[in-house]
């Protein structure tokens, strides 16, 4: 039977190892829940603490080497919503090319393909992906695809021209030493683009441990300040910030706020009444953060 053993953090961001907690460990000696469908269980979380050096928000202690425990099975909630992920990468690609007209791009944690797909069209594209359910769905697309980690790949330095992280550096365990990897395979002037949460929002304060983005799977969680500064350290400079243009069906939107209760079945009720549930639109939530950085110094992990 393997034993889980839980570990203390220093700030990922600054290496400090002074903190103050914000919220209470609900999950113990256990890996979260992993996946897009949405049970109460998914919010149990470890212990969420704030760096008092830098800002950074990240959860200790939780376990070593959690990635070990991500499964690899399938997401038919995940699976629903390729429509959407489609035109929402059609919305993103033309404010990537303001930076980066054209050239070879890697999508880091690229799923099922969708953006890599997309972006194809525009890019010489590429996408790297550990789940092997995910990269079988990928490479029946036709996606040229990596399933390998940042660290294993031995391509040529500077070989890309563009790097996409969507949704996934809250995931990263070390992400300074993702960064770094990142920051090796792309050329001079290349650009790094994110879309992940903004911890220091509004809604995030107002919310709290009811944010949308405080879930078990969830161990870093990034504010302006704190990702401008990871990304510094690591040889980057900020060339634009604003917001994500997630496109969301309204059906999936109602399941969502079914998380509230109240406004969930209100919203559910006007859904269905007005026949929308297959009608998309875009959303801008102010939570969260569409980051483009540019690479201005060579930086190498240790």
């Amino acid at each position: 039977m393997q034993v889980m053993e839980l570990i203390e953090i220093n700030c990922p961001v600054c290496s400090s190892d002074k903190c103050t907690i914000m919220y209470p460990d609900s999950l113990g000696a256990n890996p979260p829940l992993f996946g897009y469908k949405w049970v109460p269980d998914v919010r149990k979380m470890y212990r969420v603490v704030r760096c008092k050096s830098c800002g950074h928000v990240y959860c200790s202690p939780r376990l070593k080497d959690m990635y070990k425990y991500y499964t690899d099975v399938s997401d038919d909630v995940y699976l629903a919503n390729e429509r959407q992920r489609v035109k929402t990468s059609e919305l993103v690609i033309p404010i990537i090319q303001r930076f980066c007209p054209s050239g070879k791009l890697l999508d880091v944690g690229c799923s099922t393909g969708d953006f890599v797909h997309t972006a194809a069209k525009h890019f010489n594209a590429e996408g790297l992906e550990l789940s092997q359910w995910a990269s079988q769905i990928a490479r029946n697309k036709g996606v040229n695809l990596h399933t390998k980690s940042l660290s294993e790949m031995n391509e040529k330095d500077g070989l890309y021209d563009v790097v996409t992280m969507w949704g996934v550096i809250e995931h990263l365990e070390n992400p300074k030493d993702e960064i770094l990897h990142v920051n090796r395979l792309l050329r001079q002037n290349g650009v790094l683009c994110f879309w992940t949460g903004n911890v220091d929002s509004l809604f995030s304060k107002i919310l709290r441990q009811r944010w949308p983005y405080m879930l078990g799977q969830h161990i870093q969680f990034f504010s302006k300040k704190s990702l401008d500064r990871l990304m510094r350290d690591c040889g980057f400079e900020r060339a634009y910030m604003g917001i994500y243009p997630y496109t969301i069906s309204f059906d999936y939107f109602a399941d969502i706020l079914n998380r509230y209760f109240i406004i969930g079945n209100i919203t559910r009720f006007f859904v269905n009444l007005l026949a929308l549930k297959e009608r998309d639109f875009v959303i801008k939530k102010p939570d969260e953060m569409f980051a483009i950085y540019r690479k201005t110094m060579d930086h190498r992990p240790t």
